[in-house]
């Protein structure tokens, strides 16, 4: 993993103009679906085979992950890596195999479906990819390059805006990854013994899910928050330790 070469200072202005604002407002292989060639007989015709094109793989990779049938979906996920000429169409399949391999507990193997892992953000796969790789290091304890992920992902949005609408509207347009990362990075940072900093990701991720309309996720989040401000409080200036140990890596 790359996640040593990580460049912690220098990338996170924005996180940083986050928390201010935020503690301001109210804070403290080759499968079947290729073009194939068959051993033919001397003499006899070419068959024409009719094959499904990578974005029918895509389709069915995806209905398959809908239906929990995790692994198939994988192997269709595969063929359009290998199939697939498109930079988008490989990138949403890398994001799909991961999906379906975090989900039967394949960490490592689900890190691998990721790579190479953007370091400089230009898409907004490269930014789900950044997210997913997150979970995935929290769920291997791997808390410090889990961090390092989740900021320069959380970066590469416009945090301010993201705030500011979702304190004021409500946005059930926003993906469910945006408010899960936010919540994934205050538990990287409880893990990395940043409580104050994890406050304000817990608040942002409770804003964040309340104006998607999940209010489930929202109350979790708040609680997290509120209840960390209290054993805070309670045992500032030093760090809570007892808090830490309750939360669990991973909120996707």
């Amino acid at each position: 993993m790359p996640g040593s070469a990580l460049v912690h200072g220098g990338r996170i202005t924005a996180m940083k103009k986050l928390f201010i604002i935020i503690l301001l407002i109210g804070c403290c292989g080759v499968g079947s679906g290729c073009q194939t060639t068959l051993f033919r007989k001397k003499h006899e015709p070419p068959v024409k085979v009719k094959t499904d094109t990578p974005m029918g793989l895509l389709e069915h990779a995806g209905l398959l992950q809908k239906m929990g049938d995790y692994l198939p979906a994988v192997a269709k996920y595969r063929e359009v890596m290998v199939c697939s000429q498109d930079p988008l169409e490989i990138d949403l399949a890398k994001i799909g195999a991961a999906e379906c391999l975090l989900k039967e507990k394949k960490y490592p193997a689900a890190l691998v479906a990721l790579e190479p892992l953007p370091l400089d953000i230009s898409t907004e796969t490269d930014t789900k990819k950044l997210v997913l790789a997150g979970e995935i290091l929290l769920r291997q304890r791997r808390y410090a390059e889990a961090k390092a992920y989740l900021e320069i992902a959380m970066n590469s949005l416009d945090l301010e805006t993201l705030l500011n609408r979702s304190k004021s509207e409500e946005m059930p347009g926003l993906e469910n990854w945006i408010p899960a990362a936010a919540a994934n990075l205050g538990c990287a940072y409880l893990k990395n013994d940043e409580p104050e900093h994890a406050l304000v990701m817990y608040q942002f991720a409770a804003h964040l899910y309340r104006a998607r309309g999940d209010r489930i996720q929202s109350q979790k989040s708040q609680r997290i928050h509120d209840d960390l401000a209290m054993v805070i409080q309670q045992y500032a200036p030093y760090k809570p330790v007892p808090v830490v140990k309750e939360i669990h890596a991973g909120r996707m």
